[in-house]
């Protein structure tokens, strides 16, 4: 209940916040995008919070963690840890971030799962730094983090005491995805148990995302290029995307929002970002600017703006509203 009542004040804050920024200085029409921080930050990769209230971020490199109110306001760092901002997860109530860290001892790395408190900043360690670590997943309501403790996709959890969530009845079930040595994708329950392959055989993959409903899953295949594929989860159908990079899925997971990137084999020269149905039935550009690179979409909560980075800054764009028009999917 109590989780309920916060979820609902942040999507009534974001809405606000998301108006007052439309009426602000920097005006906009529909489609355009809102710069809400410069490109001096050198900031890369925004992620809403699970609220839809803050905007979390990281540098170059990964480099630490750095959070902002929706409008870019409030900009301050709240952790400098190398390598915290690959992946990192916002909480189910989105008052923490976890994220895995990393140091160099003897020329090797070695990993540590953190969680930070998105209001004090204050860190705290769920795992000693050992040879590997995959990146952390928040699975449950009560606070449970899942992450790979070797190359073969091994699972295990760490508790974090004091999460304000309450497991909703309708929640999808808790699978988690993995990728093994051979790069092939799994799946799994959160505590590792039913694990099976997902993807096929002679398939290298890599990027699992599953679906907010936990029917279907996306991933990046690197042949032919680097192709999004989504996959049922029950194995019943699948969907070729195309070309494209770092997916993020609609809170109703009907769509994907991606990168398409160009390179001369050594660089990346240019990048746009897309929006498909999940499917593949829909397609549309959401950016089309040459002397822009935008990257890494992450949509909001509530579905109507999706946050990027272009040339070291973050900016806002609206969804478009021809995406709210019914479609066929597969089931």
């Amino acid at each position: 209940m109590r989780y309920t009542v916060i979820k609902r004040a942040f999507t009534i804050l974001f809405s606000l916040a998301t108006l007052l920024l439309f009426l602000g200085p920097e005006q906009s029409v529909a489609g355009q995008p809102i710069r809400i921080t410069e490109a001096k930050e050198a900031l890369i990769c925004p992620a809403f919070s699970s609220g839809g209230l803050l905007i979390a971020a990281t540098q170059v490199n990964w480099r630490g963690i750095w959070l902002m109110a929706t409008d870019g306001t409030g900009l301050r760092r709240l952790t400098d840890d190398p390598g915290a901002g690959y992946r990192f997860a916002w909480s189910p109530d989105g008052a923490q971030i976890a994220y895995r860290t990393e140091k160099r001892i003897d020329g090797k790395r070695y990993f540590a799962i953190r969680i930070v408190d998105a209001e004090n900043g204050r860190v705290e360690e769920l795992t000693d730094f050992r040879r590997y670590l995959g990146t952390p997943r928040w699975v449950l309501g009560d606070g449970t983090v899942a992450f790979e403790i070797d190359r073969e996709g091994t699972l295990a959890q760490a508790l974090v005491v004091g999460l304000i969530a309450d497991q909703p009845k309708e929640a999808a079930p808790h699978r988690v995805a993995t990728t093994s040595r051979d790069l092939r994708i799994w799946i799994s329950e959160a505590d590792g148990t039913n694990r099976r392959p997902i993807s096929g055989p002679g398939e290298r993959c890599f990027d699992p995302v599953i679906s907010p409903r936990g029917d279907r899953i996306c991933y990046t295949v690197l042949d032919s290029g680097g192709r999004i594929e989504v996959v049922a989860i029950d194995g019943s159908w699948q969907a070729d995307l195309g070309y494209g990079s770092n997916p993020s899925w609609s809170p109703d997971g009907r769509y994907l929002a991606y990168e398409v990137t160009e390179d001369d084999g050594h660089v990346i020269t240019g990048s746009d970002l897309h929006i498909a149905s999940s499917d593949g039935s829909r397609r549309i550009q959401l950016t089309d600017t040459p002397e822009r690179f935008e990257r890494w979409p992450s949509w909001s909560p509530d579905g109507s703006h999706i946050v990027y980075s272009a040339g070291g800054a973050i900016f806002l764009i609206p969804v478009p509203s021809s995406l709210d028009a019914p479609t066929e999917e597969a089931p």
